[in-house]
């Protein structure tokens, strides 16, 4: 069984964009994965953390695709993940996202309401390519 944690809140602050999680660094696993997936029907890009042989599962909601989208705009590296105890660096998180995006454009592999959704929301993005 597998644990999902929720990211609903963000901000941008001093040129960081930090990610806010209501509970602490061991509670997400040993270390960041660099590693990217999407929950296509929950409309969730979702983050990985290793936990030995198995994966926590940060789930970024759509709350917080617009801080996602002005991530990829200002190239300024990796977000952080605010915890109670801590703060970690989402290693890869940019690139993956940038990724998945790109890849999700016009797929309807990915159901046609999160496609849609991630279209709509990261526009910009996906017009620089042009």
């Amino acid at each position: 069984m597998h644990i999902e944690h929720l990211i609903t809140q963000g901000q941008l602050k001093d040129g960081v964009i930090s990610f806010t999680y209501n509970g602490t660094t061991q509670m997400l696993g040993e270390r960041a994965s660099g590693k990217m997936i999407t929950d296509s029907d929950a409309c969730n890009f979702v983050y990985l953390f290793e936990d030995g042989e198995t994966y926590q599962y940060v789930h970024f909601t759509e709350d917080v695709w617009p801080l996602m989208q002005q991530l990829i705009e200002q190239n300024n590296g990796d977000p952080l993940l605010k915890c109670e105890n801590g703060t970690v660096q989402l290693t890869g998180f940019t690139e993956e996202l940038t990724m998945l995006i790109f890849n999700i454009e016009g797929n309807g592999n990915y159901g046609e309401a999160f496609m849609l959704a991630v279209e709509e929301t990261f526009q910009k993005t996906l017009q620089q390519s042009i």
